[in-house]
């Protein structure tokens, strides 16, 4: 599982509270660990890593869609930034040529019309810059990278988690107690991760942009 890297920056904190959902414990008993066999706690091991880990693999891949996404708004806010600065300086150099025409005597043929296009010009440059600040790439760029490090931090708490907590103990009754509970903590975890990413990276939509 391979993360890939953005800028780091510690991501901010959106929770959510879950009212009035019924308990997906309520009313089950503790598995009597140490009752079953080896063979069965191996299966139980088994089937539940191939979950635990197909479930840190999605969560690896969201990161990592996080840094294309990240890098796909910077490049935007970029872009966006060069075509307003560049144009802003030939409103500058237009403005230069109006005034020149206009202070020579008698004014030149060509003074009215570069006027009229320096006016125009000014306008589509107002134009520019508010559709970048209506796309607002570089707000957008920052919540996938914050994203990122959300996604990224869980997936090596839990990697981590399972090495310390479930493979020292092999195939005993405390091995198989601390991956079902692990499961349940990465589940409970994911879910939690998709509200946060979809709060952070929400903004604007009610604009019409979509994350």
């Amino acid at each position: 599982m391979t993360v890939r890297d953005t800028p780091h920056e510690a991501g901010a904190d959106h929770s959510r509270t879950v009212d009035k959902l019924p308990s997906a414990t309520a009313g089950l008993q503790p598995v009597p660990w140490a009752s079953l066999t080896v063979e069965q706690r191996k299966s139980f091991i088994s089937d539940t890593y191939k979950e635990y880990a197909d479930l840190i693999q999605e969560i690896v891949e969201s990161s990592n869609n996080c840094v294309d996404k990240y890098e796909k708004f910077i490049h935007a806010h970029v872009v966006w930034r060069w075509v307003v600065i560049i144009s802003t300086g030939m409103i500058a150099l237009l403005n230069i040529f109006v005034t020149h025409a206009s202070a020579s005597v008698p004014e030149p043929s060509w003074g009215a019309p570069l006027s009229l296009t320096a006016s125009v010009f000014a306008v589509l440059v107002t134009i520019v810059a508010t559709l970048e600040g209506f796309t607002n790439s570089a707000e957008r760029a920052q919540g996938y990278r914050e994203s990122r490090e959300m996604f990224v931090d869980v997936s090596r708490e839990f990697s981590a988690a399972w090495d310390n907590f479930v493979e020292p103990l092999r195939d005993g009754p405390e091995a198989c107690a601390n991956a079902a509970e692990l499961h349940k903590r990465l589940i409970a975890a994911d879910r939690e991760l998709r509200t946060r990413f979809k709060n952070l990276t929400m903004a604007r939509q009610d604009q019409g942009v979509k994350p």
